[in-house]
Formats: structure tokens, C-alpha cells, sequence
């Protein structure tokens, strides 16, 4: 720097300059330098001090920076100590969320259980407010709580009470008509509940399919179930009868009281067709019951009297015999082959063969009607089943499935057609094979007299060989 001032002061002078002036500008320049040079003392100090501050802002900014890189770390591990207690706390709160859901659908399992329960119970009439309370449990957005499992807890704790109790009263029901009834109940637990009306009236009363109320079930008690309750509620007797089977006895009460004319109008038009059918095999398999029973029972007595005659060669008298019986087959046969005497035997055995055809129409007579009466009835109970379908589908299509009761005609068609058609053609099949045994027998039997009557006119010489017939003739 101060070269190149020295540089250009030369350079400023004149080489002419004069020798007085050089110490003056000598001087000059020194004091030129001088002041250059404290100048730069005073820049070199400047700098110096600034570098000394910036050294001093350095080490306190690299302090800062080492505390906040601690901080940083410190903040860091925190964070991820942070982390994992939230990662903790959010499967603990995940296993407390599924054990609440658990226990809300235990609660509600249970709420769902008892209200199915309630609504079969005996009670529930006595308790109107368990609807409400087994409701409140059971609203879907409502976690039920304490207070849900103490509610429900209350009601299984009151229908435990009850069951231990015997509780005679008034009250209402729906009797069978369909109306309101009043009239003295009582109720032995959860089992049984019957009632009296003024009138005299007795039955038995069973849960409506609301629960809310009781109705009577249909079907009246026997004269001695009926005493044996009166003596109860006029309070001569302790004995009371009950049903332990949750209603099953009842509607088998109901049941055993149905008419037979009630079980068939529920078959429909069909059941009569059915029943004309089973009338009219019952007629034809008696005819031919006792028809067969008289030809097997007359057939050794009138043959032994034949062959005694036959042995005899009292022909005319065995031709009479055979007229005057001719009620009978067998003997039809022996007079139809009488008329063939002297031939040969081809003959005399052609012949009887050709009465037993004659007698074979008579014999099987009907039974062809029995084995098409045996397949009619079944399908005509199969045809009451179609149309009990048609009419349960047209009530779907109609009303809906959302009342089982508007089903149960065409069903109740369908069942009993089906029914009745197989218990008539069942025993009209077995009753047609055993009148084709017998009438196999008979034909077996007519074939052995046969033959027997054969045997006895080659005694007597009343068959001759075929070459002296026809050396005869």
C-alpha cells in the first residue's frame, strides 16, 4: 500500500522538480506515510477488536448452539419416551375399549335374553315397567353401565321372588273370543297360572306375544282337573295342577280337544274325495274278504265228496252234485271237465284248465279297482298339498310372513291332505296284497283238486290213451 503511494507521488512530481522542493516533498510524503500508517494501526485495531468481538459473538453463539442442541436432545428422547407412553396408553386404551365392548354385549346378550324371557314369563303382566327398563338397556347409542347391569340384575332378582310365590288376585285377560276377561287368577310361581270366572268358568292362562298380557288357552279341563281347582280357590284343597313343561301340556290340552270334524275342515275340499275313496276300498276289500273266505272253506268238503262219488263211477249223481253246488268254483270246474270224460288226459287237463280262466275274472274281481284306489288316495293328498302351497304362497304374497297365524290354513291343508291320502293308501296297498295271496291260494288249491280229480279218473279208466282214442275214432 504504501509502495504504491510512494509510486504515485513520483509519478505527481515532475522530473523537473527542483532539489529544494525534494526534502519539502520528502516531508510531505513521510507525513503522508505517517498518517497511512495510523491509519492502519487504527484499521489493523479496528479489525482486531471487531475480530475479537466476533470471536466473543462466536463462542457465545456456538454456547447457545451446543445448549439448544441439548435442549434438542433432550426434547428428542423426551418426544420418543413420549411416543412409546402413547403407543402404551393407546393399547391400553384399545384393550379397555374391546373389554367395554364385551361387556356392553354381554350386558345387551343378556337384556335380549331376558326380554325374550319376559315375554314368555307369567309375571310380566305383574311388572308392566320391566318394557321400559330392559328398553333403556338396550338403546343402541347408550353404553348401559352400572346402572343398565343393576336394572337387569333387579328384574332377574324380582322373577326369582315371584317364582317362589303363590299369588291369588284379580285381574284381566284376553279370553278365547278374543275379549277382555275379569275374574279371579292365581298363579303358582312361574309355572301356572289359571283362572275362574263368575260364571264358573275355569281354564288356564298363558303369556301374550307382547308379554304384557295373559291369554286363555284354548281347551276346557276335565271334570276332575276342574274340581280339584275350584277346591283351590274356594281354599278347601292345597292341590293345584301345573304345567311344568312351560305351556307344551297346554297346547296338548288343546289339541287332544280338537274334533275329528275340526281336523278334517282344516284339510279343505280334498279330504272328501279322500275319504270316498277309503270308503268305497273299505266296501270292496270286505266283499272280497268274505266271497274268498266261502270258496276256500267249501272246497275239501265238496272234493272229498267228488272223489268218494268218482270212485264209485257214480258219474250222473257226481254231474248233479256239481249243478247243485255251482256257487262254488271248484265244483264248476269238475262239472265243466265231467263233460270231457273218456278223452285223454291232454284233454281232461285242457279242460279244467279252461275252467279255472273262466274262474279266474271272479276270483280277481275288484282287485284292480283296489290297486288303482291304492295310488288315487296318495295322489290325491298330494294334489291338497299343491293347493295347500298355492293358498299359504297367496297369503305371503298378500300379507307378508310377519304374522306366522295367516300361513298356518294352507299349511295346515297341505299336512292333513298328505296325511289322510297316505293313511288310506296304506292300508288299502297291504289289505290288495293280501287278497292277491289269497286268491293265489285258491288258484293253488284248484290246482291240486285238479289233479286229484285227474288221479281219479285214471283210476276208474276214464282216460284213455291218445293212438286207442284214435284207433276209436
Amino acid at each position: 500500500m504504501r509502495t504504491l503511494l510512494f509510486l504515485t507521488l513520483l509519478l505527481i512530481q515532475p522530473s523537473g522538480v527542483c532539489a529544494q522542493g525534494w526534502t519539502e516533498a520528502t516531508g510531505q510524503i513521510s507525513a503522508v506515510l505517517d498518517e497511512a500508517k495510523k491509519n492502519a494501526r487504527q484499521t489493523q485495531e479496528l479489525i482486531e477488536s471487531e475480530q475479537r468481538e466476533l470471536n466473543g459473538e462466536k463462542k457465545t453463539l456456538q454456547a447457545s448452539v451446543n445448549n439448544r442442541q441439548k435442549e434438542f436432545d433432550h426434547l428428542k428422547t423426551r418426544y420418543e419416551e413420549l411416543l412409546k407412553q402413547e403407543k402404551n396408553l393407546q393399547e391400553r386404551l384399545e384393550a379397555k375399549a374391546h373389554e367395554l365392548k364385551t361387556i356392553d354385549g354381554t350386558i345387551r346378550t343378556s337384556a335380549k335374553q331376558a326380554r325374550d324371557y319376559f315375554h314368555e314369563s307369567l309375571t310380566s303382566p305383574e311388572y308392566p315397567q320391566r318394557s321400559q327398563v330392559l328398553a333403556g338397556i338396550l338403546q343402541p347409542e347408550k353404553f348401559p353401565g352400572l346402572e343398565g347391569i343393576q336394572n337387569l340384575l333387579s328384574l332377574y332378582l324380582d322373577e326369582m321372588a315371584a317364582a317362589g310365590t303363590i299369588n291369588r288376585h284379580k285381574g284381566t285377560f284376553i279370553g278365547t273370543d278374543g275379549m277382555d276377561k275379569t275374574g279371579e287368577l292365581v298363579r303358582i310361581g312361574t309355572f301356572t297360572t289359571a283362572f275362574r270366572l263368575p260364571d264358573g268358568t275355569l281354564g288356564f292362562l298363558r303369556p301374550g306375544s307382547e308379554g304384557s298380557k295373559l291369554i286363555a288357552v284354548q281347551g276346557k279341563p276335565g271334570w276332575s282337573l276342574s274340581q280339584t281347582i275350584n277346591e283351590f280357590f274356594d281354599g278347601k284343597s292345597n292341590t293345584f295342577p301345573i304345567d311344568i313343561s312351560n305351556g307344551a301340556a297346554f297346547t296338548r290340552l288343546a289339541q287332544e280337544q280338537k274334533s275329528i270334524l275340526d281336523w278334517l275342515s282344516a284339510g279343505g275340499l280334498l279330504v272328501w274325495p279322500i275319504i270316498l275313496v277309503g270308503a268305497i276300498a273299505l266296501a270292496l276289500v270286505v266283499e272280497r274278504f268274505f266271497a274268498l273266505s266261502r270258496i276256500r272253506a267249501n272246497s275239501d268238503r265238496n272234493m272229498k265228496r267228488i272223489i268218494n262219488m268218482v270212485s264209485k263211477g257214480e258219474w250222473e249223481k257226481c254231474r248233479e252234485f256239481c249243478r247243485e253246488q255251482s256257487r262254488f268254483p271248484t265244483c264248476r270246474i269238475i262239472g265243466h271237465t265231467l263233460k270231457h270224460l273218456g278223452n285223454t288226459r291232454a284233454i281232461i287237463e285242457n279242460a279244467f284248465q279252461e275252467g279255472v280262466l273262466k274262474e279266474l275274472p271272479m276270483l280277481e274281481r275288484f282287485l284292480p279297482t283296489l290297486g288303482v284306489l291304492a295310488a288315487v288316495a296318495p295322489l290325491l293328498g298330494l294334489l291338497g298339498t299343491v293347493t295347500g302351497m298355492i293358498n299359504t304362497f297367496q297369503t305371503i304374497t298378500l300379507y307378508g310372513t310377519g304374522d306366522p297365524r295367516m300361513m298356518s290354513g294352507g299349511i295346515s291343508e297341505a299336512l292333513v291332505t298328505t296325511q289322510l291320502g297316505l293313511a288310506v293308501a296304506v292300508p288299502i296297498m297291504i289289505l290288495h296284497h293280501l287278497l292277491e295271496r289269497r286268491v293265489d291260494k285258491i288258484l293253488g288249491d284248484m290246482e291240486e283238486k285238479g289233479t286229484g280229480f285227474t288221479v281219479a279218473l285214471m283210476k276208474k279208466g276214464q282216460i284213455k290213451k291218445e293212438e286207442i282214442l284214435n284207433a276209436t275214432a
